[in-house]
């Protein structure tokens, strides 16, 4: 399966030079990272959590938001900016460059902007791909774990689909 709009963010310019800049700004960050592993255990378990759960799943749409989705750090650690806000507003960019078209560059924002606050429980993909986001870490192995401030009921201990 060609995930042809993935792969066309993986050879923009905007989008590896952002991901430089978000990996230099957490160069000390303690916490979980958002470095390309993480984005690709999002596509990844998203794709997991929609197969095991039958919700219908465009892969080229899922990996594009994963990719993208935490692209807004860089505004939100050097102005304040919540990340998923920015982060659409660079995806609509990184998509534009790329030649997306404007319905798959919707839905691709539409789980960008989704993915903080709890997604969208109507959405069955928004909501998956909020779940992936969160599951995506093993809290159990993070050196961080005392400082962290997810709670104790967010954190992922266990393996789960």
């Amino acid at each position: 399966m060609m995930l042809e709009t993935a792969n066309k963010i993986l050879g923009n310019s905007t989008f590896r030079r952002r991901l430089e800049e978000l990996e230099i700004l957490e160069k000390e960050r303690i916490f979980c990272g958002h470095g390309l592993e993480h984005l690709l255990a999002v596509a990844r378990m998203t794709m997991l959590i929609c197969n095991e759960r039958n919700i219908a799943a465009e892969a080229d749409i899922v990996y594009s938001a994963a990719l993208l989705h935490d692209i807004g750090r860089v505004e939100e650690y050097t102005q304040g900016v919540p990340h998923e806000t920015a982060g659409a507003e660079m995806a609509r960019q990184i998509l534009a460059e790329i030649g997306c078209c404007r319905e798959k560059t919707e839905k691709i924002t539409g789980l960008i902007l989704s993915h903080r606050k709890g997604g969208d429980k109507a959405d069955k993909l928004k909501a998956a791909f909020y779940e992936a986001d969160k599951k995506s870490r093993m809290c159990s192995f993070c050196k961080a774990q005392d400082e962290c401030n997810w709670s104790k009921e967010k954190r992922n201990y266990n393996i789960e689909v």
